[in-house]
């Protein structure tokens, strides 16, 4: 088999692993959401927020760069790995002595124990970074996909008993830790890396120089993505933040099902056409995307409220509008989704951290500004805070590149006005009543049914020859990936 099939059989591996892991993820999520109150709900997420934070630091650069090296240095894996365990021991130190006295005195001392327990996660995710690395350079995605699942899989069986057996939002945690070592301890099974003590200190500035941008990447990526988040947690509080973990959980879920695989294939793409072709090139995906990706994000907005009443339960009805507002992005996020990519792909990162760095900014200045209005208005500004950074990002990469946001809007304005109207028509049946019954598991599968042949009605109605040709393209690329 060529190295190019490898590395393809190797990324479907990865995302259907994914893929499954995400869904197992959201049943899991849906459950405890169900057993637990909203206050120690939106407490544990806080607090896994954190977490996630503080494994940037660990899991981003080293790993990548065992991977990309032309061949395998024993020496310098060992010498990754034992650097790893320093970063991590440090971070651990730095969660007890910092991130648990902040949250025993803004929050409780629950918060303070929650972040305690999970400091051992970055220890024990650092633990399989380079036996993981080794794997993947072996082109052992298959295994690596089985047991990333097997730890989903097992640790929110975990968590679900244990929240059935009273332990509240303690229930979560214990699955989270156990999710992490079952998908440490298997992959050291699996690997043939085994660590031997050294120094590798002449290693050290190799390492800093590949991680540092990486890192950086990812410190702007996980602030703008979640500096609302940060915000309604910082000045609005756990309950609050509860709902709105639940309302983007959905959106997450689908982000990792439908962007992602979409991103592998239009990369593949995008990064082998000339200067000349890429601008109609890029169209061409973005359409491929918001045929696909409109109608879904719209569609879950436009079924808030009996979707979040099935999977959540009644008690998360807030989440519902926040979802429903959450939509109105959807456009945004199709028309802007592979610029960065594209930059980095086209050997420009230094623009494609300026287009983080925007978001940063605006996300968080626009939100910032709406908290004395409340969580809904806070939201709010999120959407506009994306549509604001759509003009911007496209006019700095239309210097470098020529690809126009005018351009774009033309190849997709009909599925975004076809997403649009089923949103609004499906959200006024809804609301409006008349279906005639409240029960969400009859209305939900009414609505979704509704949505479906609007959308698809309207675009074989109206939009027929521009369809047909989108799909004709994007069964091409996927061949072609």
């Amino acid at each position: 088999m060529s190295l190019k099939a490898k590395s393809l059989k190797g990324a479907f591996f990865n995302l259907s692993a994914n893929g499954a892991g995400q869904l197992v993820n959201f049943v899991v999520y849906a459950i405890m959401a169900r057993i637990l109150g909203v206050e120690e709900f939106g407490l544990v997420a806080i607090c896994l927020m954190v977490v996630d934070f503080c494994n940037l630091f660990v899991t981003v650069g080293v790993s990548q760069n065992l991977i990309q090296r032309k061949h395998w240095d024993t020496d310098f894996a060992n010498a990754s790995f034992w650097f790893l365990i320093e970063v991590s021991l440090a971070i651990t130190l730095l969660m007890f002595t910092i991130a648990v006295p902040i949250a025993w005195y803004t929050y409780s001392e629950l918060a303070a124990q929650l972040i305690a327990a999970l400091a051992i996660i970055p220890l024990t995710n650092s633990m399989r970074l380079v036996p993981k690395a080794k794997m993947e350079r072996d082109f052992a995605n298959k295994r690596l996909a089985a047991y990333d699942t097997a730890g989903v899989v097992v640790g929110g069986l975990v968590s679900v008993a244990t929240a059935l057996t009273g332990f509240g939002a303690w229930a979560i945690i214990f699955g989270k830790i156990i999710q992490t070592f079952v998908a440490t301890l298997l992959t050291w099974y699996g690997s043939a890396f085994r660590p031997q003590w050294t120094r590798g200190k002449h290693f050290l500035p190799e390492i800093f120089q590949f991680a540092k941008p990486l890192i950086g990447m990812s410190f702007l990526n996980f602030f703008s993505q979640r500096t609302s988040n940060i915000i309604i947690a910082a000045f609005l509080g756990a309950s609050t933040f509860a709902y709105t973990s639940v309302a983007r959980q959905g959106f997450s879920v689908l982000n990792n099902l439908t962007f992602q695989p979409l991103n592998r294939i239009a990369l593949a793409g995008l990064s082998r056409v000339t200067d000349d072709t890429l601008p109609l090139t890029f169209s061409r995906v973005v359409s491929m995307t918001a045929l696909f990706v409109t109608p879904v994000y719209f569609g879950v907005g436009a079924v808030a409220h009996p979707f979040i009443a099935v999977v959540f339960g009644d008690k998360w009805v807030d989440s519902a509008y926040l979802l429903s507002i959450l939509a109105l992005q959807t456009p945004c996020n199709v028309m802007a989704y592979y610029l960065p990519s594209l930059l980095i792909a086209r050997g420009l990162p230094n623009q494609a951290f300026k287009l983080n760095l925007i978001n940063l900014i605006f996300n968080f200045a626009l939100p910032l500004a709406a908290v004395p209005w409340g969580l809904f208005a806070v939201i709010a500004a999120l959407v506009v805070a994306n549509y604001i950074t759509l003009l911007i990002k496209f006019t700095l990469v239309q210097k470098v590149l020529n690809i126009r946001l005018k351009e774009t809007i033309s190849q997709t304005w009909m599925f975004t006005l076809s997403g649009a109207l089923m949103f609004a028509a499906v959200l006024f049946t809804e609301r409006s009543g008349v279906i005639g019954t409240e029960n969400p598991f009859i209305v939900l599968p009414v609505l979704v049914s509704l949505g479906a042949a609007l959308y698809g009605g309207t675009l074989l109605l109206f939009f027929r020859g521009k369809t047909l040709a989108v799909i004709r393209e994007f069964k091409t690329q996927k061949k072609t990936s």
